[in-house]
Order: C-alpha cells, then sequence, then structure tokens
C-alpha cells in the first residue's frame, strides 16, 4: 500500500484525539506507512512520530501539499488549502459531526450516521487497566458528566448520591485518570467513544438510550435510563456502583475488545484505502 498521510483538524476532546492516535497505532502495525500531522497539540494522541502542521517551514508543507504520491486521509473540518491536497492525491474524509461538507472519500465510524452509503471504519481503544485491581472505595468512586448539559433531574439525583462529581467540560480530563464510579453519557457520537474509552478503564456507563452507546457498548454493556426522572437517574447509579455495575462493565469491556480490536479497526482502514486506491469506492 502507498504511503498514508493523515491529518487531523479541529479535534474537539482528548478521547477523540486519543482514538485517532491509536488507530494510526493499529494500522502502523501492519507496516503501513501513517504519517500523523495535526493542526495543535499533540500530547493527546499517545502515539510515536505525530507532527504538528504548525510547527512545519512554509516549504515543507508545500511539499507535502504538492508531492503526490500518497493517500491522505482527513479527520475533522477541511483546513483553506485542502483543495490542493485533493489536485494530486486521492482523499479519504472521516466526520462524526451531523452533516459534514466531504472533502474526500466520506467515511463513518458508526453505521447509524451512514444512512447515505458512508463507508465505515471502526475505531479502536487502548486499554490502560492495572494489573491488579484496587477494590474501590466509597472516597474513590466518582459520578463523570458534563456537568452542564446534564438535565435537572439528574444533576439533583447525582447530587443527592454523595459522590465525588466530575464535570468533563471544567477541567482538562484525560481518561487514564479515571479509576473508578460510572460516566453519565449524553446521546452524541462523541459521549458514545468516550464511554466506550471509560469502560476500558473500568467504569459502568449510565446513560439514556442511545443506538451509539449500543453500537460500541453492545445491548448489555449500560445502565439505560427509560424516563428522565429523578428517581430513575438514582437507581440507574446506585447499579452502577454495585456488583451489577462492575460486572455490566466487564461485559462491555469484552464486547469492545472482540468487535473493535486493534486488529479490527486495521482491517477497516485498510479496506476502505484499497477499495478507494482501486476507483472502487
Amino acid at each position: 500500500m502507498i504511503p498514508c498521510i493523515w491529518y487531523v483538524s479541529k479535534i474537539a476532546h482528548p478521547w477523540e484525539r486519543a482514538m485517532i492516535g491509536n488507530m494510526a497505532t493499529a494500522l502502523r502495525a501492519r507496516n503501513v506507512s501513517v504519517s500523523l500531522f495535526v493542526d495543535g497539540g499533540t500530547t493527546d494522541f499517545c502515539v510515536d512520530g505525530i507532527l504538528s502542521w504548525r510547527a512545519l517551514t512554509g516549504l515543507e508543507r508545500m511539499r507535502l501539499v504538492f508531492s503526490g504520491g500518497s493517500l491522505w486521509h482527513l479527520w475533522g473540518t477541511p483546513p483553506l488549502w485542502w483543495g490542493l491536497v485533493r489536485v494530486r492525491s486521492r482523499t479519504v474524509h472521516t466526520s462524526w459531526a451531523p452533516s459534514p461538507a466531504w472533502r474526500g472519500h466520506p467515511s463513518r465510524l458508526f453505521t447509524e450516521q451512514a444512512g447515505d452509503g458512508e463507508s465505515i471504519i471502526k475505531p479502536t481503544f487502548e486499554s490502560r487497566l492495572p494489573q491488579a485491581e484496587e477494590p474501590a472505595t466509597e472516597r474513590s468512586e466518582a459520578a463523570y458528566l458534563n456537568w452542564r448539559d446534564a438535565p435537572p433531574n439528574l444533576r439533583k439525583a447525582v447530587t443527592d448520591l454523595g459522590c465525588r462529581i466530575v464535570d468533563l467540560r471544567s477541567e482538562r480530563f484525560n481518561t487514564a485518570s479515571a479509576k473508578s464510579g460510572f460516566f453519565l453519557s449524553g446521546g452524541s457520537p462523541s459521549d458514545a467513544l468516550l464511554a466506550a474509552a471509560l469502560t476500558i478503564q473500568g467504569l459502568a456507563v449510565v446513560g439514556r438510550d442511545s443506538s451509539y452507546l449500543h453500537s460500541l457498548l453492545g445491548g448489555e454493556g449500560s445502565f439505560i435510563v427509560e424516563e428522565d426522572e429523578e428517581g430513575a437517574w438514582r437507581q440507574a447509579m446506585e447499579r452502577a456502583l454495585s456488583d451489577q455495575g462492575r460486572a455490566r462493565a466487564t461485559s462491555a469491556r469484552h464486547f469492545i475488545k472482540t468487535h473493535y480490536s486493534a486488529a479490527e479497526s486495521a482491517d477497516t482502514l485498510e479496506a476502505l484505502y484499497e477499495s478507494v486506491l482501486e476507483g472502487n469506492a
């Protein structure tokens, strides 16, 4: 396969950037040449050999853009100069935004978003679980959520529960820092990706019914709250902190490792690239 150049643009959250880094690592393990450039900082990707596009000289950028001979993969929002890349190179574009303006062969992470025939590639998630897990204590258990977007009934229920609350949007959050407790997931694709990353860490997931959660965690991988009622939220969170929560997290973790392994991710990327290069996509 010809070399691949990945350009990551305007990806908002650290867990999304970490997922992209994991996918690049999976593809490199197949001896595929992947050069990874980002429009900002490089810390969250957790992958070797990543470069900031802004650190390159103008000449270095021009050489890359006009060189040809590589397949370019755009993640996120296209930069202003992206049209120049498409003059000489075939391109793939991946987005989980609702209605992106495609600037390359369109690809999605979720089949629910592929109603117009977009190709599907599978994400993969890195496990950072310790070799021997320590028993969770009441002090260490935490509720992870986006407080600003949480409905009032959920806020009241989680406050009354008495465990530590971690607001994911008020502080810089690294999934590796999550040790025990549960994640209160919203219904967006980004929330589902975070739910999968935290499940790998050993956390249980609580949320309203979401096809994205079902896709990544399986049908029995989370605690679904049917109604936005304080009592329903409280009951689901109490179950998440019990032995049921640990069992549910184990089930979801097994589902992720079976259906979203590094090998599965690399298989879908290779199949997509071969199709694009052969003109069959």
